[in-house]
């Protein structure tokens, strides 16, 4: 693959720094490199990252800071196999493996695929939050994660932890400027509460950071910037060690997001708006966890994980996108509660815990999340409104055991049993301006309950120390469920939904190479998705109604690889590819809509990340990557597709010791044009033809972050 020059450009600059001094200091091979060991806590074992038996990728604090990822979304599209729909301020909606939803428009329930947690709060659906300022590591887990998360997770799992109290004090200031009126600054400070001999007794980190931007479109008609970005976080971490065998570790955080929302036009110009009523969306979250570990038990460890959150959002938006047309503008204000509790237990000794397992774990689980909504679609013709509620209890018991086959080999069965029952209501009213008239209300109240079994089975070879293979096989699911719009039309349009189930196959191979110069992991799958669950859309303009029902069967086959190659001290080059092939067989709805016969939404045949890094003794660093990937369907039921792009992120800066860092960074430097969500549908009155509308990525920004640690 050809690269563009201006990579070709700075591998040169950088090169004439540093490359000639390193040949003078260094005639010789330099040394083997020692990387220090990265765990994944997302598992439900947490395991080092090249002993675990699945397709994972994890992004250090390190990363992040030299790849200038500021939020989530700024590492999304490096992902292997992690896709993102737009349509939102900020990334919100993932889908893995092309397993996960696009969009929660009213009438469409908080159901999700793929679990996004931030340490151990549950924000799944609601990514905006996802600021990475003080996150010690991403983790990414692709594929059904039945054993452990059960029916959120049948496409993955996304984990952003966070930088744990120490007992010495330490900290870090930060402060970015740029395009489009950048500002962002951010303070975290952690260590020891006690004045004991024993600091570790009660340690606590606290961060705080707020976002500011205005956004690279200009609506036209209020000649401002309307998409201005408002973000404000601060999370507390506390950790208690009172004595005896128990350990406690409490969490609260609070976030505030105040977007703008004002991205369409029907010309598709990608930087100009029309709207007379621009949108917003705005979330404001609060939550709260308590994990506490007993060691004291001679066979195994006890631990408990409660943790409770609200969301309240705010999502609108200009109908028609003019000031000249049929002045449609929606308005969606939800209230989102989760609560859960997991109680588990973990053998305590490394062989022979139980007759015929080397290692164990048995668990149970209880969520309930409750939703409300309300919803005003206004014309000057009508008010319409839309009110729905939806609750769902879920609980479930897992287990998973382990068995050493030989000194080298070893056996893991994992199994989960979950019920789940959902409630909701919907209703909807119409008022007719014109006539001063009531439409008659109409509500459903539909229910779904079901029992879901899954599970996971893995065999793990070590080839050598430094090389593991593994085959599995997970069965998952998508637990059934409700639709709550009460625009559709029962029994044309269902009030409930079907279970999907899963059948997931890997191989892979995941190890270190030429005295750990060269450290790289390598998955193969197969999906197999039965009764796969398909969201559908109807209307035109302003007035749509949601649901979701089941198609036939889906695959996908493909394949995940990354890899790091370490030259020497200073210079190394950073790889990752990713490949999907789909398919989704034609299916006939019960409304008479079709469709399948085609790939899968959210399934780029292929993807890529190619960087080169450079970290000299003096403090110079660089990194210039590229990220690619292929078209892509956004949706089951168009067949509209995101054009192929290739962008290029670079990064330069310099560290004195271990304090200041200052680094100057450019995203998408060549200004590359590609959409983030496309749509197909009519909005220009008074026909309303059917066309494509795009919703534009970010285009290039610049700029610079100074980092102060102590």
């Amino acid at each position: 693959m050809r690269f563009p020059s201006l990579l070709a450009l700075l591998v040169l600059a950088l090169g004439c720094v540093r490359l000639p001094m390193a040949r003078a200091a260094a005639p010789h091979p330099a040394p083997p490199v020692s990387l220090a060991p990265v765990r994944v806590t997302s598992d439900l074992w947490e395991s080092p990252l090249d002993r675990i038996p699945a397709s994972v990728s994890v992004y250090d604090q390190g990363w992040l800071q030299e790849a200038a990822v500021r939020h989530f979304g700024d590492l999304v599209d490096g992902i292997p196999n992690l896709t993102w729909s737009g349509g939102t301020s900020r990334p919100r909606y993932f889908q893995i493996r092309g397993v996960g939803e696009n969009s929660q428009y009213e009438g469409e329930t908080p159901d999700s695929a793929v679990r996004f947690l931030v340490d151990d709060f549950d924000f799944t659906g609601l990514g905006t939050l996802a600021g990475s300022f003080d996150v010690q590591q991403v983790e990414v887990l692709r594929g059904p994660q039945a054993g452990a998360f059960g029916a959120n997770a049948a496409g993955g799992l996304v984990r952003l932890v966070t930088a744990a109290p120490t007992p010495f004090w330490t900290g870090q200031v930060e402060a970015s400027a740029g395009g489009d009126a950048l500002r962002s600054g951010g303070f975290a400070v952690g260590g020891p509460l006690s004045t004991g001999a024993n600091p570790e007794s009660l340690m606590m980190r606290l961060a705080v950071h707020q976002h500011r931007s205005d956004g690279f479109r200009r609506n036209l008609t209020w000649q401002r910037d309307t998409n201005a970005r408002d973000e404000r976080m601060a999370r507390l971490r506390v950790t208690a060690n009172p004595g005896g065998a128990w350990r406690w570790e409490g969490a609260l955080l609070h976030s505030r997001v105040a977007n703008g929302y004002d991205e369409f036009a029907l010309d598709n110009n990608g930087r100009n708006t029309f709207s007379n009523r621009p949108g917003r969306d705005e979330q404001r979250s609060a939550a709260a966890s308590l994990r506490g570990t007993y060691r004291g038990g001679a066979a195994a460890r006890f631990t408990t994980v409660s943790q409770a959150s609200r969301v309240d959002s705010v999502y609108s938006y200009d109908d028609d996108w003019t000031a000249a047309s049929y002045d449609g503008f929606s308005d969606l204000r939800r209230r989102r509660e989760v609560f859960s509790e997991e109680l588990r237990l973990d053998s305590a000794v490394a062989r022979g815990a139980l007759p015929g397992l080397d290692r164990w774990t048995l668990g149970a689980h209880l969520a309930r999340t409750t939703e409300a909504s309300a919803y005003t679609n206004e014309d000057p013709g009508n008010l319409r409104g839309l009110t729905t509620s939806y609750e769902s209890t879920q609980g479930a018991l897992f287990g998973q055991g382990g068995r050493d086959l030989t000194p080298h080999t070893r056996l893991i069965v994992g199994l989960r049993a979950e019920w789940v029952d959902l409630a909701g209501e919907g209703v909807r009213t119409r008022y007719r301006k014109a006539r001063g008239t009531h439409d008659p209300v109409v509500r459903f109240r539909p229910g779904f309950s079901g029992a879901l079994p899954g599970g996971k089975l893995s065999l793990e070879h070590d080839l050598s120390p430094q090389h593991l293979a593994f085959l599995s096989v997970t069965r998952g699911y998508k637990a059934g469920g409700i639709n709550v719009d009460a625009r559709i039309n029962p029994p044309a349009d269902p009030l409930t939904y079907a279970t999907e189930t899963l059948w997931n196959f890997e191989a892979g191979l995941r190890g270190s190479w030429a005295d750990r110069r060269l450290v790289g992991e390598f998955t193969a799958f197969r999906l197999e998705r039965r009764d796969p669950q398909v969201r559908d859309s109807a209307g035109f303009g302003g007035n749509y109604r949601f649901f979701t029902a089941n198609g036939r069967k889906a695959s996908v086959s493909g394949a995940e690889a990354s890899g790091t190659w370490t030259f020497n001290r200073a210079w190394s080059a950073q790889a990752s590819a990713a490949w999907m092939e789909s398919e989704l067989q034609p299916f006939v709805l019960p409304n008479g809509h079709a469709g399948g016969g085609r790939a899968l939404a959210n399934t780029p045949r292929h993807g890529h990340t190619l960087a080169l890094r450079y970290r000299g003794d003096t403090g110079l660093f660089g990194r210039i990557e590229q990220v690619g990937r292929a078209r892509q369907y956004d949706s089951n039921n168009q067949n509209e597709a995101r054009r192929a792009f290739r962008v290029l992120n670079a990064t330069l800066g310099w560290s004195w010791g271990r304090a200041w860092t200052v680094a100057v960074w450019g995203r998408n430097l060549l200004d590359v044009r590609y959409e983030k969500r496309v749509f197909f549908f009519g909005n220009e009155d008074p026909d309303y033809p059917e066309r494509r509308y795009e919703d534009r990525a970010d285009p290039r920004q610049v700029g610079a972050t100074v980092t102060f640690r102590f």
